[in-house]
């Protein structure tokens, strides 16, 4: 999402974990870890996402499935951090999000991927956090390789969503966009291309979504009438996963040129319910 996990997305192909930790590919001299503000926020951890600085002071949702997902997971363990815009350059690990304990931890590592996960299980050992089964692995993975490459593509290939991608993702400068956007968008078809082992022929996009609308399907079957996957009590992992796209496809949050892929998502009630559910648990209020 940056990427699941092992296991599940983490434990797909390098070329697959995470488009995002190849952004931006041009190579820039590193940055020093961001300083922790004196105020009194300091005495909460700090995540480091992507997302516009007005958002990030209100603890919205990321507008990147990566940083969204372990937002949710954060909030499903009743963790309040405090949200810092960030970009791929702050990121010791060259991606987002990562997690900076307070100065009072007894580390300051930061944390990212599977120690982000580690640390909210340890915060909150009652919440549905538990290491997932190899059932939930496959829909994740499902997720993973299906539903992702028709996002990367919705977002960052279609031209229709070219205004969506430069709000985003894009620098201010209208001298540097050009090449940005070229970048961005070669980065996100060699990672479909891979993800769909189309080596030659170029994206397939009726393709690439009618096989997303399965993945859909085959999670809304899962899910059936239940508020969370495999009727637990509360969400968990794979519910965090699927509302980190379900929740930017439908959620409103985001104003898409072309809705293809929300509006394939919208034929299956229980899932676009099942965002709003999450969305109204932890952030409505």
């Amino acid at each position: 999402m940056a990427s699941s996990s092992s296991p599940g997305l983490f434990s797909a192909p390098a070329p697959i974990r995470s488009l995002f930790k190849s952004f931006p590919l041009a190579v820039h001299p590193s940055e020093a870890l961001p300083a922790r503000a004196p105020d009194t926020d300091d005495a909460l951890p700090q995540l480091y996402v992507f997302a516009h600085d007005c958002d990030a002071q209100l603890g919205l949702p990321s507008y990147n499935p990566t940083c969204l997902k372990w937002q949710t997971i954060l909030r499903i363990a009743n963790i309040d951090v405090r949200l810092v815009s960030s970009s791929n350059h702050a990121s010791p690990s060259g991606a987002l999000p990562f997690l900076m304990l307070p100065s009072s931890a007894s580390t300051v590592v930061p944390l990212t991927g599977e120690k982000i996960a580690r640390f909210a299980k340890q915060q909150a050992p009652s919440a549905n956090l538990d290491d997932p089964s190899p059932r939930i692995d496959a829909y994740q993975a499902l997720i993973a390789h299906c539903v992702r490459p028709a996002w990367l593509h919705s977002l960052y290939v279609n031209p229709a969503n070219d205004a969506l991608l430069t709000a985003l993702y894009l620098p201010s400068s209208a001298l540097l966009r050009p090449a940005q956007r070229h970048t961005l968008r070669t980065a996100a078809t060699t990672e479909i291309l891979v993800a769909t082992r189309h080596k030659t022929g170029g994206i397939d996009v009726k393709d690439l979504l009618r096989v997303a609308e399965e993945a859909f399907a085959a999670l809304a079957a899962l899910l059936g009438e239940a508020e969370w996957f495999l009727g637990a009590e509360g969400p968990g992992l794979l519910d965090a996963e699927l509302f980190a796209y379900t929740h930017l496809l439908v959620g409103g949050q985001l104003t898409w040129g072309d809705e293809e892929l929300g509006n394939r998502l919208r034929t299956f009630g229980n899932l676009v319910r099942h965002a709003d559910r999450l969305y109204e648990r932890y952030w409505k209020n």
